[in-house]
């Protein structure tokens, strides 16, 4: 899965060099992902998510991790006066990590499978429930809309991946059949190929001079210090020997989630660079993952 999500990333950004127009893709692109695969993707994964003891310190960590990135980027953005839609993009993509198309292929080759249960749980209830929740709510508050209260709650209340997320809630105590959660999760299953391919077409290496410090402090955010912090906190309850605590902090230290780009751009904020904090932490999420690895012994 990880090789094709790489793919489709490096396939959009051959298509935008070699056929300008195909940039038009980007709008259908991305309401096929909004509208379609990612409230199929939470309507097969959440119902069944396991609620058990075992899953509270990736889920605690998890959402500690969102907390962190959301206080680090609001601070940062008042004291340097970065722009509304600059600060909006930064809060979904420097809180929501790539935790599930990467990050479980990754914890499952460099912790092993055991450990995959743990990370599941990371991304579901942590990560997951986050973009749909916060996501929203970021993406109403900052994005292109009306100033106030009501218009934010409006569009949270019309955004799909959020009603997804509330039809979830009946859909535990009445499942839907075999059959058509597998279905959902098929189509869910192009989340990631859909997303990286709209996020290849607006990539570019180039950035401005403004957004050169905004995409500096989001990668050093997510890729440094939210997993020295998720390990210190293991360290310091000594339990880096821990699968629960092992999971969470190789997760903490996964690069901007894909999809978050995704709803950045469909709001009106900053694309370019949402695109760019996408496009160059899984670059270097090759060198820090390893080495995050090698810190937990």
């Amino acid at each position: 899965m990880l090789a094709v999500v790489l793919a489709c990333f490096a396939a959009g950004v051959a298509l935008r060099r070699r056929l300008p127009r195909a940039v038009g893709w980007l709008a259908p692109l991305d309401r096929l992902v909004l509208w379609v695969a990612l409230p199929a993707l939470i309507l097969a994964r959440l119902p069944g998510a396991d609620l058990a003891s075992t899953v509270v310190v990736p889920v605690i960590v998890a959402w500690a991790m969102v907390a962190t990135a959301v206080a680090v980027i609001s601070t940062l953005g008042r004291r340097l006066q970065w722009d509304r839609s600059v600060v909006g993009t930064l809060l979904l993509v420097t809180a929501l990590g790539n935790t599930s198309f990467l990050g479980l292929p990754a914890v499952e080759a460099l912790l092993g499978r055991d450990h995959l249960s743990a990370a599941l749980a990371y991304d579901q209830l942590g990560t997951f429930l986050a973009l749909a929740t916060f996501g929203s709510v970021v993406a109403s508050r900052y994005g292109v809309a009306e100033p106030g209260w009501r218009p934010v709650v409006l569009r949270l209340l019309t955004f799909p991946p959020f009603l997804a997320l509330l039809a979830t809630l009946p859909l535990r105590a009445w499942p839907l059949g075999e059959g058509t959660t597998e279905a959902l999760g098929s189509i869910g299953r192009l989340v990631g190929p859909l997303a990286m391919l709209a996020l290849g077409l607006r990539f570019r290496v180039e950035l401005t001079a403004q957004a050169r410090r905004p995409a500096v402090c989001c990668l050093s955010t997510k890729l440094v210090l939210l997993p020295a912090l998720a390990l210190s906190a293991a360290v310091a309850v000594g339990a880096t020997g821990q699968i629960p605590w092992r999971a969470a902090v190789l997760e903490s230290g996964m690069p901007p989630m894909v999809t978050a780009a995704v709803v950045a751009a469909q709001a009106g904020l900053d694309e370019q660079l949402a695109a760019f904090v996408v496009g160059a932490g899984l670059l270097l999420s090759l060198l820090t993952l390893p080495l995050l690895r090698m810190a937990l012994g």
